[in-house]
């Protein structure tokens, strides 16, 4: 199985004007099944920022604009970076998204989503070692990953 990043990416953004309102980007969340959207400039030629399910949840009413609620600037990781490396600073620093960037423009985003498909493959293997609950639940990172999903409702 791959272990590089871009093989655990999306790479179709779906994104959002940071001057649209809150109730639009949870149409477009709820129409994609995502939970995670880049925020563009006015000309929609940069990505500003990006929202999260989580940030719409704090929005004092569904005509509130994007670009008040999104997290802005955004921490990007090049496609080249290690899988562990990303995982380390969603866990660290208690975020479930990030885009990925190549050569300085932005290639993909991967979620935590993306990682717990990962997980859920290796585990899926045959010629991999089995791992029992009790060992899963006594690794101080995994309890940290699960705490982290739990935080962000996954």
């Amino acid at each position: 199985m791959k272990m590089a990043l871009k093989d655990h990416m999306t790479r179709k953004l779906v994104t959002i004007g940071k001057e649209a309102t809150a109730a639009e980007a949870y149409r477009l969340m709820s129409n994609y099944w995502i939970r995670h959207l880049p925020v563009m400039d006015e000309a929609e030629e940069y990505i500003v920022g990006m929202i999260s399910e989580r940030d719409l949840l704090r929005s004092p009413s569904p005509e509130t604009r994007v670009g008040t609620l999104m997290s802005s600037p955004l921490k990007t990781f090049s496609v080249d970076t290690p899988l562990k490396a990303v995982v380390d600073a969603m866990i660290e620093e208690k975020i479930s998204a990030f885009l990925i960037t190549k050569e300085d423009e932005v290639v993909g985003i991967v979620t935590s989503e993306d990682m717990l498909v990962l997980l859920d493959q290796l585990l899926k293997q045959d010629s991999g070692p089995t791992w029992l609950l009790n060992e899963i639940l006594i690794n101080p990172a995994l309890q940290r990953a699960a705490y982290m999903m739990g935080q962000a409702g996954i």
